[in-house]
């Protein structure tokens, strides 16, 4: 924020010329030396008293404790008055002045100070006068008031003079110095410091020598005569370590890196900032700490490094806190407001805005505390609290309409429409950006201009003013393609996508939509929850515009990023085939050319041929084809769930491509799949209806294709809630859709091989837990999970000679491990929870595999597996859905991806268990199949053919036998 920079530019010109960082050496100094009035008197138990607290206070002021430091002045000052020592009064009136000087509380310090004026003058004390004159003088040059403390100071002089105390002269002399550099008057500066200098040599006080000295310096700083002001420097430096002066020690280091700052030597400046700040941190001297990490945090900005901005202006914000320095404070929180607001953390962008407002009501800064209301405004309308927002922005408003900055106003004018736009009073919001255009006509701000376009834009799209809305749009992207602000036009490329396809121009939203994607992923990393989110909406509906214009080999490499995309969020990372799983979004050559340059296109009038959009396949579909036409007689369905329809996209070995569209919204699909769900995983009510209702939708609209194609195997990537449903227990009317199909799960096409297996005899580790129930808390709600009693492995072990079997306390991961080296086969009759995000907190590591004592090896930990020599893992005791609320089924299909990245060709899991007695006929059944040489996706339609073949209830209920998906490479 501006007050910010402007605090800064400060302390780089004008503060260093006094004593930076602090006055504590020019008052301590004057009020350790001054005469007591009461030295021949008899010294009372009540004076020493005072003595010795003012004594506290001064340490206090030292070490930047100043309201501790004015808390003991006010002891002080009370014992005083009550001996009725004037001289002590103004002395101490005198030091809590200052006190208030550096808090900037001028008001206070100006009433303490006259009052201790008026008492000096009462006793004739001359040196007294002079002191205060120059305590005043040195408010009124902090405020600017050049003229008003060129006469104190003068006066000031003036006593000194009558009084013959050279020692003041040399003060004030100096004073005078300081208010001509802070006038730019560097050459009458010079000169009064030349004659205190002289005066100063002459009292002999290095103290003073190195104050004026480190002044002198700070004049040729200025200039721009860096050699002889280093020089100078240098040699203050030297009488302050000769005195022992850690602190003006400090500060002469601060200056030196001041000055290798503007000669563009960074890592000097920095080396030397350090060397103070290493120097402040044993003296405890937290005021100047927290002002030299402000100058670091500026000097990372200007490197442009936020993170190490960020870390300095924490460190100041912290460190003028101890100190109670509140210009320390809010120029550290002015910055890490606006930084924590642009990073997206909320609620301490909040924190810092609430308590920078309090700072500048305290110190009654109306401009300030407009900026500071507008900055909260806009952080409450983030938070959804547009009633709050609004309250801040019109109470700011009413400040910056005061204010002579047309740049706050408009700032604020732009975050009211913000807001109006979020409470639908569109309108208003248009009114608001109007205004602030108006105040931005004459001002060099791009920035603002583009929001205010960007704003107008939203609320006309929103009143379905769309060319309007399109025109504003353009406005914004123009300034913000000045700008260079990728993460601003990313947002800007989604809502002109939206525009581009309310106005019926769908291959001018997808360039838009396809350029939105690429910048966001550029500046995403890590990518958030919101952003997450929000990517996940512009890849659907740039999926769903691709298939609409019929586009399906580019819209095949946007599903494949909606599936990558899916499992990096929930994990965080993804280990593909590639080294980079999620590329870019390819821009076609016609699109890419909308882009370039700095010009903005007219899209109202632009029109793209259709021969240009006629795509050359990319690397990455020509291998998708490839791998398919390794497998005759398969094909590969995406359904993709839209808000207003579903959409499924089938692909061929023979390299034909079909998209279908099927009038269901999103929430009557959930409804059915939700419905499904509970009768299919239940061992009463009729499962048919449900699986016919899901069948018309999903598989009868590719019917003819997959009759055409004569397809054997559906290699098929579910969607969301799809997920928790198995697709082969759909039903035509008069057959399970397992009855004619292999069905083999994936987690997308560019993560897992299609090539067929090699039928090696099965090499078993059986391994579980037999005993225990377990209740885990997991988010709001408890899990319980049922151990098996064992049979099945047992049975296993009979079925398959040479299996090796793992129960109970040997169950452990290690212990798992260390048995696999000689199995092609690992099965787990063990507990596995695969948790909802709604039931848990949707983290991978909510969902786990139980092993022995309770030890739950995660999602998350999956990742530290290596198990290259497993053809298959089944999970017959796995449990989806535990709480009836369906997620969108990351954790199921991250299961098998983990899996598949550890090295395992294929897993068979149970979307929910069965009895025992059921589970345990039917994986007797599968490994049967297994051993006569078929593939897993062969045995395992095999086996559900002839559990539904059965009489009784085992053929009769999908529940019984349509349990088990299998997931990766089952060919």
């Amino acid at each position: 924020m501006d007050i910010g920079r402007q605090y800064l530019s400060y302390l780089a010109a004008i503060a260093i010329t006094l004593s930076p960082l602090g006055s504590v050496w020019r008052t301590s100094a004057l009020a350790q030396t001054r005469p007591n009035a009461d030295s021949d008197l008899e010294i009372t138990d009540s004076k020493t008293k005072a003595d010795q607290l003012f004594q506290t206070g001064l340490e206090q002021f030292r070490t930047g404790l100043f309201e501790a430091a004015l808390e003991t002045y006010k002891q002080v000052l009370a014992i005083r008055r009550e001996l009725d020592d004037k001289a002590g009064i103004a002395q101490t009136l005198n030091n809590m002045g200052d006190v208030y000087s550096d808090r900037a509380q001028y008001s206070q310090a100006l009433d303490v100070l006259q009052q201790a004026l008026a008492l000096n003058r009462e006793l004739g004390d001359s040196v007294g006068t002079s002191e205060t004159l120059n305590l005043i003088g040195f408010v009124y040059r902090r405020q600017k008031k050049y003229s008003e403390a060129l006469e104190l100071h003068e006066e000031a002089l003036q006593q000194a003079e009558t009084a013959g105390d050279r020692r003041f002269v040399g003060e004030s002399l100096h004073n005078l110095g300081a208010v001509y550099t802070s006038q730019g008057q560097f050459d009458r500066a010079l000169n009064f410091y030349e004659r205190a200098m002289a005066i100063r040599e002459e009292v002999g006080d290095s103290r003073d020598i190195g104050r004026t000295l480190n002044n002198m310096g700070a004049v040729y700083f200025n200039q721009g005569n860096y050699d002889r002001a280093l020089e100078i420097y240098q040699e203050a430096l030297a009488i302050r370590k000769e005195i022992g002066d850690r602190a003006g020690v400090a500060r002469l280091l601060n200056n030196i890196a001041f000055l290798y700052r503007q000669k563009g030597d960074n890592s000097q400046a920095l080396k030397f900032f350090e060397e103070a700040i290493s120097t402040l941190e044993n003296i405890a001297d937290n005021q100047s700490l927290g002002r030299i990490y402000n100058v670091i945090a500026e000097l990372y900005r200007e490197q442009t490094q936020p993170a190490k901005a960020l870390e300095a202006y924490e460190k100041a914000f912290q460190a003028a806190l101890k100190a109670e320095d509140r210009t320390g404070q809010i120029s550290a929180l002015d910055y890490l407001a606006d930084a924590y607001y642009r990073g997206g953390d909320l609620v301490k962008a909040k924190d810092a805005y609430e308590r920078a407002l309090a700072i500048y009501q305290e110190l009654e800064d109306r401009p300030a505390e407009g900026k500071i209301l507008s900055g909260l405004g806009k952080v409450y309308a983030l938070l959804g609290d547009e009633e709050k927002a609004r309250e801040f922005l019109l109470e700011a408003l009413s400040i910056n309409r005061e204010d002579t900055d047309p740049t706050v106003l408009a700032s604020t004018l732009n975050n009211l429409g913000v807001v109006y736009n979020s409470l639908g009073e569109y309108s208003i919001a248009l009114n608001y950006y109007k205004q602030a255009l108006n105040q931005l006509q004459n001002l060099d701000d791009e920035a603002a201009v583009a929001v205010a376009y960007k704003g107008m834009g939203d609320g006309l799209y929103q009143l379905r003013q769309y060319p309007q809305a399109l025109e504003n749009y353009e406005l914004a992207w123009g300034s913000f393609k000045e700008l260079e602000d990728s993460q601003s036009l990313g947002n800007l490329y989604t809502n002109m996508a939206e525009v581009l396809e309310s106005l019926e121009k769908k291959n001018l939203a997808i360039a838009f939509h396809k350029q939105a994607l690429n910048l966001r992923q550029e500046i995403a990393n890590p990518i958030d929850e919101s952003q997450k989110e929000e990517n996940t909406k512009i890849n659907r509906s740039l999926a769903g515009l691709l298939l609409e214009e019929n586009r399906l080999a580019e819209a095949q490499e946007v599903l494949e990023s909606i599936k990558i995309q899916e499992i990096e969020g929930y994990l965080g990372t993804v280990r593909g085939n590639n080294e980079n799983a999620v590329a870019s979004v390819r821009l076609l050559p016609v699109e890419a050319q909308i882009f370039e340059g700095d010009t903005t296109k007219n899209l109202f009038n632009l029109e793209l041929e259709e021969n240009d959009l006629k795509a050359t396949n990319s690397e990455a579909f020509n291998n998708f084809q490839e791998k398919l036409q390794r497998l005759p007689g398969s094909v590969v369905l995406y359904p993709l769930i839209l808000e207003d329809r579903l959409e499924l996209v089938l692909f061929t070995a023979k390299g034909t491509a079909v998209r279908k569209s099927v009038e269901v919204t999103e929430e009557e699909l959930k409804r059915a799949i939700a419905n499904f769900r509970l009768v299919v995983a239940s061992r009463v009510g009729d499962a048919e209806g449900p699986a016919e209702e899901l069948y018309n939708w999903l598989i009868k609209p590719i019917e003819n294709e997959l009759r055409d194609e004569g397809a054997e195997t559906i290699i098929y990537l579910s969607d969301r809630q799809l997920r928790y449903i198995p697709l082969g227990a759909l039903y035509d009317g008069d057959r399970w859709l397992v009855e004619r199909f292999n069905i083999n799960n994936i987690a997308a096409a560019s993560l897992s091989e299609f090539d067929a297996k090699s039928k090696a005899s099965p090499r078993v580790l059986a391994a579980g837990l037999t005993a225990g129930d377990y209740n885990f808390q997991i988010g709001d709600r408890e899990v319980s999970l049922i151990a098996t009693t064992g049979e099945l492995v047992a049975n296993l072990a009979e079925l398959i000679p040479g299996t090796n079997i793992l129960l109970d306390e040997e169950f452990t991961p290690e212990g798992m491990v260390n048995n696999l080296s000689d199995r092609n086969i690992l099965h787990l009759d063990t507990p596995v929870a695969l948790v909802t995000g709604e039931e848990g907190n949707g983290k991978p590591e909510d969902s786990f595999i139980l092993f022995a004592n309770g030890e739950r090896l995660t999602l998350q930990d999956m990742a530290k597996w290596s198990l290259p020599n497993l053809d298959l893992v089944v999970l017959s005791a796995a449990e989806t859905n535990l709480g009836g609320d369906m997620g969108n089924g990351e954790e199921i299909v991250t299961l098998g991806y983990q899996m598949q990245q550890a090295g395992v060709g294929a897993i068979i899991t149970s979307l929910w268990r069965v009895d025992e007695e059921a589970a345990g006929e039917f994986l007797t059944t599968f490994y049967s199949v297994l051993q006569e040489g078929k593939s897993t996706a062969e045995a395992l339609r095999e086996t559900q053919i002839t559990m539904i073949s059965k009489d009784g209830r085992l053929g009769r209920s999908p529940y019984y036998w349509a349990q088990f998906v299998l997931m990766g490479n089952g060919f």
